[in-house]
């Protein structure tokens, strides 16, 4: 499948596999059919030899017999036509035809037309056609030119066993071997042919006497051609056959029938049919062949050559063998090749796997370790070592980019839990170090403020001596280093010796790269400086691209770091700003919003040293910062409080003292008792009586707002007594003339219409509650308060100004409207602290500052928290809220405490388990109050402090024992 992926082992062995198979293929092909044409060439030649060695055999066949003709021939044998009867003649010729078995006859011929033959009747085929007798040796024919024949038979020992006469019309000189005997006297060997009379194939040896007119003839068989035949074959199914011109059957290897008759002949066309010489038997035209031929389903290589014996005519030697017979040693040497191919293949490949492990288990390594890469896991990918220097130099690559990428992300990692810039700094100086190979690495940067400024941020190593850079110097005096890094490149520069003698450089150094960090508003915000002290080398060179974009990080951490302080130190100034305006709101309490984070923070320090009281509070940079802002925001929502509730100092205030209204009306009725005083006196009554009078009644009148100004004080507890004679005061009336509803705005002019008119003049009460001085909830501020999480009870009124209502306040100035709206300024701090997006670090600042009035009873607000919800920062804010309110000097309501009297409260607050004892115990241990005294509290409160009576008072008095009997 496309898909599929395979191992490199696999695939080297793969292509190793297919390669010697392709390899061995063609191989076995081309040695194949090499062998293949080859033993078809050794079939033709060997055809061609067989065709040498029948014409050989002919030869060997005919050389006895041309021998003995023309020994013959020059003899006195054939003078006479009688000299076949002569014993010694017949003894040689009956030697010349035991010697060469396929002599048929020999003969003579005259050209008178007589005649004489001698046959062999050895053979059976002979006895059978001259029916000879059974002992018949030899057979000798005298035929007179009278066409008388006498037959003479011969046994074994040449005795004369029967005599046959014959007529016979016979003429020797018309035969074609008389013929052809040559007239220089030489022998004449007719091409092989067919005797009709014995059925047989053979040829004639003619010649002439030579001295005589006749002829003198052999007749030879090829019987012996066709059993030389035999020993031609080379297997079993390989079929030879001797043919003349005519196709007619000389002889074969006895794949045809063996009888041989003039039906034979045709008998052997028909079984020619089922043998594949009948493919030649379809071409008209013989000509010497090598082809292959189908038959019957199966390949068979034919071979056809012409035997010459010298004359026109000749025999054509046919040779068919299997394909798969005559290539067998081909198909055995194309197996054995295969089978040695197969096990060469299978050694091959057994190698190959193996020496493919070899360069493949590093891969396979390799491969697992980029997995872990691949996942994302740096830290621990181990490459592995190899003998290939590919494979060694991959592994390298592979090591060095993981470590490059570990030491990337664990810089990543210290930048992402670092809030120190020196340390993150010092982490990108690391890197560079570990990156490039320096053996020193120095770094610097400017400020927001001032660009011109360098200081010398981070250095590796810790010891290196930075003054012995003078960066600012170095760059003045080198024009060719600044416009490189002006234009954002780096430098790379060898040390000249002025530089090293004026102290510019480090003598050390023999080579330096100096990289410009530029934000993203192309503003230059610092230098790093990487010294050799030998030439670096390609490879480090090579790595100074990846380290500028590096530093290119670095300069984002220095653009969002410059970025981050700025917002820090804008926030902070905006925190401090704020406390500043709310304290700034209020004279009369200036100065507290900014005292209580000093405070906080002495007694927050103390606690996070004390991990046996406070083990798990940690002041860190971040729970500092926390602690930092909401210790100044703890009072921010005392900018919706009202100025004249914070600040009221007497019980009529609202944004003025209304006492001077009272006394006014105190003024009126003196004046009146005076009017009242000369009307009297003009109507007659006694001057003494009414001097008396008057001078009670300014006296009680006096008495009286005298009374009422105490009450307005609210420096004492106003009992039952006190609420009635205040009662008894606002009884008196007093006459208005004048209509009240003028230069109202009309808002008051709204409320006032809802007391009513009345005619003037009108009596009132010179002090009054009236339902104008009752002020109600805005219809906004009641849906806030129908969802309300806090605990705080919410008065019917928002103000309640009724003179007697506010003058029987029982303790201090402010009624209860007044003291909600008062502690209102809490929720106000939480619900805009609540407002603001804080980092993660800074989401507990709304709990904290928000929880400095509550008590560890559950008696506080706004939340009505107790001792197990109550985190440590806002019990400690609690504390220092406390005791700063109860120190300071501003307020108009109340004299400031001296130490030991703060303390006192304190002490008992924590009895009461109003605020937390362990941090009272701390306060008191530590003398924190004592150093926010030296800091911030006049001599004149400074008191001695017994801290022991102090501590006495929140340690629980033992038990008494029971007294015994």
């Amino acid at each position: 499948m496309a898909g599929r992926r395979y191992t490199l082992q696999i695939h080297i062995a793969g292509i190793f596999f297919i390669v010697v198979s392709l390899l061995s293929v063609l191989l076995i092909v081309l040695s194949y059919q090499n062998s293949k044409e080859l033993n078809q060439q050794l079939a033709a030649e060997r055809t061609s030899q067989n065709a040498e060695r029948i014409k050989l055999s002919f030869q060997k066949l005919t050389s006895p017999v041309l021998t003995a003709m023309d020994a013959l021939a020059n003899s006195d044998f054939g003078h006479s036509l009688y000299s076949s009867y002569d014993d010694d003649w017949l003894s040689s010729i009956n030697a010349i035809l035991e010697r060469n078995p396929d002599v048929l006859s020999v003969y003579v011929g005259y050209p008178n037309e007589s005649s004489a033959f001698i046959r062999s009747t050895k053979p059976d085929f002979m006895k059978e056609q001259f029916s000879t007798p059974e002992d018949s040796h030899i057979m000798v024919d005298i035929n007179s030119k009278a066409g008388h024949q006498i037959r003479t038979h011969y046994n074994d020992n040449l005795k004369n066993i029967r005599i046959d006469t014959d007529l016979i019309s016979y003429q020797p000189t018309q035969r074609p071997w008389y013929k052809a005997a040559p007239e220089d006297g030489s022998i004449h060997v007719t091409d092989p042919y067919f005797y009709l009379f014995i059925q047989r194939m053979g040829i004639t040896l003619t010649r002439k006497f030579a001295k005589i007119d006749g002829v003198l003839a052999v007749d030879i068989t090829l019987d012996s051609l066709n059993k030389f035949l035999y020993s031609l074959v080379d297997t079993e199914e390989t079929q030879l056959m001797l043919l003349d011109d005519h196709k007619s059957v000389f002889a074969h290897t006895g794949f045809l029938p063996g009888t041989s008759s003039g039906v034979n002949q045709r008998m052997y066309l028909e079984a020619m049919s089922a043998s594949p010489f009948n493919h030649l038997f379809k071409t008209s035209d013989w000509e010497e062949s090598n082809t292959t031929i189908l038959h019957n389903g199966e390949k068979w290589s034919l071979n056809l050559v012409r035997i010459s014996f010298g004359g026109e005519r000749g025999l054509w030697l046919a040779k068919a063998i299997p394909e798969r017979l005559m290539i067998k040693s081909a198909l055995e040497a194309r197996n054995n090749q295969i089978t040695i191919s197969i096990f060469g293949l299978l050694i091959g490949t057994l190698m190959v796997l193996w020496a493919s492990k070899r360069i493949a288990s590093p891969l396979r390594v390799l491969v697992e370790e980029t997995q872990k890469i691949r996942r994302l896991d740096f830290s621990s990918v181990s490459t592995p070592t190899s003998q290939i220097v590919e494979v060694r130099e991959l592994s390298e690559s592979v090591h060095m980019m993981s470590d490059t990428i570990q030491n990337f992300l664990q810089t990543l990692h210290r930048v992402s839990n670092s809030s120190n810039f020196d340390s993150l700094m010092a982490d990108v100086a690391l890197h560079c170090q570990q990156t490039s190979g320096a053996d020193y690495v120095m770094l610097w940067t400017n400020s927001a403020d001032d660009r011109e400024k360098l200081t010398l941020t981070a250095q590796y190593p810790l010891q290196t001596e930075g003054k012995l850079v003078d960066l600012r110097k170095l760059l003045a005096d080198s024009p060719a280093m600044e416009r490189a890094l002006q234009g954002q490149h780096f430098f790379s520069f060898k040390p000249s010796s002025t530089d090293i003698e004026r102290g510019l450089l480090p003598k050390s150094l023999k080579h330096g790269w100096l990289v410009p960090l530029y934000n993203r508003e192309q503003e230059c915000v610092g230098y790093v400086l990487m010294g050799f002290e030998t030439s670096p080398g390609s490879d480090q060179e090579e790595k100074l691209e990846y380290i500028r974009q590096f530093l290119g990080f670095a300069s984002l951490i220095k653009e969002n770091w410059d970025r981050v302080a700025a917002q820090k130190h804008l926030f902070k100034s905006f925190i401090e700003m704020m406390a500043s305006a709310i304290d700034t709101k209020s004279p009369y309490t200036g100065g507290h919003c900014q005292r209580v984070p000093e405070l906080t923070f002495m007694l927050a320090e103390a606690a996070s040293k004390d991990k046996k009281r406070f083990p798990d509070f940690t002041l860190n940079n971040q729970s500092r910062e926390a602690l930092y802002f909401a210790a100044w925001l703890h009072d921010c929502g005392k900018v919706t409080t009202p100025e004249f509730v914070v600040d009221k100092a007497t019980k009529l205030e609202t944004i003025y003292n209304r006492i001077h209204e009272v006394r006014t009306r105190f003024e009126v009725l003196k004046r009146d008792a005076e009017i009242t005083y000369w009307q009297r006196r003009l109507e007659g009554e006694n001057e003494a009586e009414l001097d008396a009078w008057l001078a009670e009644e300014h006296k009680a009148l006096d008495h009286e707002f005298a009374f009422v100004a105490k009450c307005n004080e609210g420096g004492e507890f106003m009992d039952a007594s006190n609420i009635a004679k205040l009662e008894k005061i606002a009884e008196r009336t007093w006459m208005r003339t004048i209509d009240d509803i003028q230069g109202l705005s009309w808002e008051e002019e709204a409320r006032r219409t809802a007391r009513g008119s009345f005619m003037l003049p009108c009596k009132e009460h010179v002090l009054s509650d009236t339902v104008d001085q009752k002020i109600p909830w805005l219809p906004q501020q009641l849906r806030t308060f129908k969802d309300w999480e806090f605990k705080l009870p919410v008065p019917q009124l928002q103000y309640n100004r009724g003179e007697l209502y506010n003058l029987s306040v029982q303790r201090g100035t402010l009624t209860d409207e007044e003291r909600f709206i008062i502690n209102d300024h809490i929720i106000q701090t939480i619900n805009m602290l609540r407002k603001l997006p804080y980092p993660e670090h800074l989401k507990r600042v709304p709990e904290i500052a928000g929880g400095h009035h509550e008590k560890l009873d559950g008696k506080g607000y706004p939340y009505g928290l107790d001792e197990n919800s109550l985190s440590v920062d806002a019990r400690i804010m609690a504390v220092a809220d406390i005791f700063e309110a109860l120190t300071a000097s501003d307020r108009p309501y109340k004299k400031a405490k001296t130490l030991s009297e703060a303390l006192k409260i304190l002490a008992f607050m924590a009895k009461d388990k109003h605020i937390d004892e362990q941090l009272f115990r701390l306060f008191i241990e530590e003398k924190i109050y004592l150093h926010y005294a030296e800091q911030f509290l006049p001599k004149e409160q400074h008191d001695d402090v017994n801290e022991e009576a102090l501590i006495a008072i929140i340690t629980p008095k033992p038990e008494k024992e029971p007294e015994t009997a």
